[in-house]
């Protein structure tokens, strides 16, 4: 039998600012949900956590892991919740790929439900007409106010950013304005109704065949927030490309690595320790470190991990820095270290 012995190693890394291409956006504010497409269905910002059905895949996708789903059954759950509601000034922004063109409706996003067999309102709702792109609302004398977008067939990611403010609604593509348009009509209510992603929640009767309009495709970063932002804010996050949007905060992307992965101490006023259990070595090949400051700089970056690695940022500014653990093109934990003097 195979003894796995505890090993210690400790690593001094010194780290200071570097230049670096491409860094993480900042965060903009008011973020209510925001699923990342890293593993798992969790909404790293907020309560609204979804559910997979039918086995949704996980690819590499524009910003770590996205979602892949098949274009027949697969889709993401996630239930009713006053805060997606959103009647009122929104933004719902999300990178997405398409596979196949072959249906009329492939659905990627719809907080709601369709119309069969009943009429039901959806609040906000993006998908794909054959080529072209459209999003829309259902007003509250039951209209659909739809603004279309850009037709593409080239099979790469694109960033799609629909904004609502007052009567007005606008859809921003890879970093530009494509089509604004204004409505009369408030949107509907969709309390009672979920919010469903790769489909449409299409028969809230529960008669068979509950969904419908299935995504094929890939899609990644979702995030909601409950106002509109700013066009600075967008291009802010377009721009950062690869690297996405910085996690403030605890993000784990495997609540069973919440115990294996720990450092201390935290505040510190040089040396961290990152230290990791030694079954998680075994499990992940190329455990990286990286710290970033909160614009986005990166301050240390491609550090191995062993069982004990000690950090020097003793050099840095003080403040609060974030900090990333990769393996295997995962993240593994993220989250936030205090520097102090």
């Amino acid at each position: 039998m195979k003894t796995l012995k505890q090993f210690l190693f400790f690593i001094t890394v010194a780290c200071f600012y570097i230049n670096a291409f491409g860094q993480c956006a900042t965060p903009p504010a008011d973020m209510v949900s925001w699923w990342t497409g890293d593993s798992n269905t969790l909404d790293l910002i907020g309560t609204n956590d979804g559910t997979q059905l039918n086995g949704i895949n996980y690819v590499s996708g524009m910003v770590s892991d996205a979602f892949l789903f098949d274009g027949i059954d697969d889709l993401i759950l996630v239930p009713d919740s006053a805060n997606l509601d959103l009647t009122g000034d929104m933004t719902l922004m999300t990178w997405v790929r398409r596979i196949g063109y072959d249906n009329q409706h492939q659905v990627v996003l719809c907080k709601g439900a369709g119309y069969v067999p009943n009429d039901e309102s959806a609040v906000f709702l993006m998908r794909f007409e054959f080529d072209l792109t459209e999003f829309l609302f259902e007003d509250i004398n039951g209209n659909n106010i739809i603004i279309n977008g850009p037709a593409f067939e080239d099979s790469m990611y694109h960033h799609y950013v629909y904004v609502r403010e007052g009567n007005e609604h606008r859809l921003y593509v890879d970093g530009f304005l494509f089509n604004n348009e204004t409505f009369s009509s408030n949107p509907a209510s969709t309390l009672g109704l979920p919010l469903t992603i790769g489909a449409q929640y299409h028969n809230p009767t529960n008669s068979p065949n509950d969904y419908d309009f299935n995504f094929n495709g890939e899609v990644d970063e979702i995030m909601v927030y409950n106002r509109a932002l700013s066009i600075s804010e967008m291009q802010s996050v377009y721009n950062s490309g690869t690297s996405g949007v910085c996690k403030d905060g605890l993000s784990v992307n495997d609540f069973s690595l919440v115990e294996r992965i720990s450092l201390y101490p935290n505040p510190t006023r040089g040396l961290i320790i990152f230290k990791l259990n030694a079954q998680l070595l075994t499990s992940y090949r190329n455990l990286e470190l990286s710290i970033m400051d909160l614009t986005g700089r990166i301050v240390c970056s491609n550090v191995e991990l062993q069982t004990e690695t000690k950090v020097d940022i003793s050099t840095l500014s003080n403040g609060m820095y974030l900090y990333t653990i990769r393996g295997e093109n995962r993240v593994l934990k993220s989250g936030q270290l205090i520097k102090k003097r």
